[in-house]
């Protein structure tokens, strides 16, 4: 491990619970690097915690620590769980916020790929008080800081092998039509669905070209390469820096304008080329 630990949580720069985290790590390993990656998800959102830490954790240094608070169950039977894979170490609740690192790596009965989860049983490494509101504070804080002192993942706990995995919706690929969903909404308004780049390019294929994209019985452009390259004020579409489908409109809110919310349905169509 190194001294960079990342934290995501849904706590908002309202109240103190990031700052007080920070203490409690910084009480028992004084050197470490915070990186905050966000503080802004949506209360209880666990699907857009795992979207949001999916496509930020492969950009930092191996052996960052990774924690993330997103823990609507917190107080209750659910698990507290380090996640130790062969780049980096995740701590948090088991809600299936980590659920990529479990795809990414194929998690079964046994080892793999470096990969190892641990439920958070040894309360030696917690603090001395462990409330039922704030384990982002009293567990995960100072799990993590002893980490990066270099306690031995194994102590913390044992190994378990059915952690909670949450149900990501994925595209539905039939002939000439993917039929996907948007999956999250960013502070632009921008939609983001789960239809990947490969998965377009894997329906078009040979022989056929793009037709069109249906959201809500509008017609949106195909994708262009950039925002700049989109027509002001239409519905337009491209890949983005993570490789999925997002439907956007430049210089204004496409969530509002268009009146989606995550979980609408879209369609792309291709159609065989003539000639």
């Amino acid at each position: 491990m190194n001294s960079i630990v990342t934290l995501t949580t849904d706590f908002g720069l309202y109240d103190p619970f990031v700052g007080i985290m920070k203490g409690v790590m910084l009480g028992i390993n004084p050197a470490i690097q915070f990186i905050d990656i966000s503080h802004q998800i949506e209360p209880y959102n666990i699907i857009q915690a795992y979207y949001i830490l999916n496509f930020s954790y492969k950009y930092f240094p191996s052996g960052t620590i990774h924690v993330s608070v997103v823990d609507p169950g917190v107080g209750s039977t659910r698990r507290a769980i380090l996640v130790e894979s062969k780049d980096c170490c995740f701590v948090g609740p088991d809600n299936g916020i980590f659920s990529f690192i479990f795809t990414l790596s194929p998690f079964t009965s046994k080892e793999r790929d470096g990969l190892r989860v641990i439920e958070l049983t040894e309360t030696k490494f917690f603090l001395p008080s462990v409330s039922h509101t704030f384990h982002g504070r009293d567990i995960f804080a100072s799990v993590a800081a002893h980490l990066t002192r270099g306690v031995n993942p194994l102590e913390f706990g044992k190994p378990i092998h059915n952690p909670v995995t949450l149900n990501i919706p994925e595209p539905d690929i039939q002939e000439g039509k993917i039929r996907g969903e948007v999956i999250y909404i960013d502070r632009f308004g921008n939609l983001i669905t789960n239809v990947s780049a490969r998965y377009f390019y894997l329906l078009k294929g040979e022989g056929k070209e793009f037709k069109q994209i249906l959201l809500k019985n509008l017609i949106i452009n195909p994708p262009c390469k950039s925002y700049s390259d989109a027509e002001d004020l239409k519905p337009s579409s491209l890949f983005n820096s993570c490789g999925f489908l997002e439907i956007f409109i430049k210089n204004s809110n496409a969530s509002i304008e268009l009146g989606v919310k995550k979980g609408e349905r879209l369609a792309i169509i291709t159609i065989d080329k003539i000639g």
